[in-house]
C-alpha cells in the first residue's frame, strides 16, 4: 500500500525534476546569448532589422527518429529569422520559432523553442551544422496539470536547394 507522504514526495521529486529541467533550458539559452568567448554570435529576431543569421534561408532534408523507432524524413527549415520542422508543423501543430546561433569556426551551434498551437508541448531544438551537415537532439515536453512527459530524439540532415524542398 503507498502512503499519501509517498504520493507527495513523488509530487516534489517530479516538480524539481520540471524545474531543473527548465532552469538547465534557461541557463543553456542565456550562455549561447552572453558567451563571446572565441566565437560570434548572431540572436536571430524576427524583425525588419535584425542582423541576419549565418543559416537564415537555408533549408535541411533530415531524419528524425530515435533507436528502433522509423525515421521520419523532414524539411528543417531557417527563413526570415524563424525556424520551423515542416513535419512537426504539419503532424502536430509546431508553430515557426526564434532561434539562436553561434558560430565558431566552421561550426554552427543552433538552439529553438517551437511551441504547439493545439497543446501545451515544446520541442527544444539544439544542434550543430557543418558544412552542408546538420545533426542534433530534439526534446518534446508535453505539459499535463498531472505530469510533465519529456523524450529525446535525433535529428541528421543535409543542406538542399529550396527549389527542391516540395515541402517547403
Amino acid at each position: 500500500m503507498i502512503s499519501s507522504g509517498a504520493c507527495f514526495e513523488s509530487s516534489i521529486s517530479l516538480r524539481a525534476v520540471r524545474t531543473f529541467s527548465l532552469w538547465l533550458s534557461a541557463a543553456f539559452l542565456c550562455l549561447m546569448i552572453t558567451s563571446t568567448a572565441g566565437g560570434e554570435e548572431v540572436l536571430v529576431q524576427p524583425a525588419d532589422n535584425a542582423p541576419m543569421s549565418v543559416l537564415d534561408g537555408k533549408t535541411f532534408k533530415a531524419t528524425l527518429g530515435r533507436g528502433d523507432d522509423a525515421p521520419i524524413d523532414d524539411f528543417l527549415v531557417f527563413k526570415d529569422g524563424l525556424f520551423v520542422s515542416k513535419e512537426c508543423e504539419a503532424r502536430c501543430g509546431y508553430a515557426e520559432a526564434e532561434y539562436w546561433v553561434r558560430a565558431e569556426g566552421d561550426t554552427i551551434e543552433m538552439f529553438a523553442e517551437s511551441p504547439c498551437l493545439r497543446s501545451d508541448a515544446i520541442i527544444i531544438w539544439e544542434g550543430t551544422v557543418k558544412g552542408e551537415e546538420i545533426e542534433g537532439t530534439y526534446t518534446w515536453i508535453n505539459k499535463r496539470w498531472y505530469w510533465t512527459f519529456e523524450k529525446e530524439f535525433e535529428f541528421k540532415g543535409r543542406l538542399v536547394d529550396v527549389s527542391t524542398a516540395t515541402n517547403n
